[in-house]
């Protein structure tokens, strides 16, 4: 079986088998993964846009290769 399957069937037993902590959250803690949340989406759009477009040109270029040899096989043109 796939590994990801095994990661979270234990995973899921070890939450649901933990007892209680007894523990208190403050609305800090709400607001500092709201953060975590926010930074995260915005650090990986920010890094899309940089990439963009090396990424764009890459499959271009990978692309206008291919046409490139195509034509230069092509025997109706010889």
């Amino acid at each position: 079986m796939n590994p990801l399957f095994y990661f979270l069937f234990a995973l899921g037993f070890f939450i649901m088998s933990t007892k209680s902590a007894q523990a208190y959250l403050d609305p800090g803690s709400g607001s500092l993964l709201f953060q975590i949340i926010v930074g995260g989406v915005l650090s990986g759009l920010f890094a899309i846009k940089l990439y963009y477009r090396k990424i764009k040109l890459f499959f271009k270029n990978k692309k206008s290769n291919k046409q490139e040899n195509i034509e230069h096989n092509d025997p109706a043109k010889n």
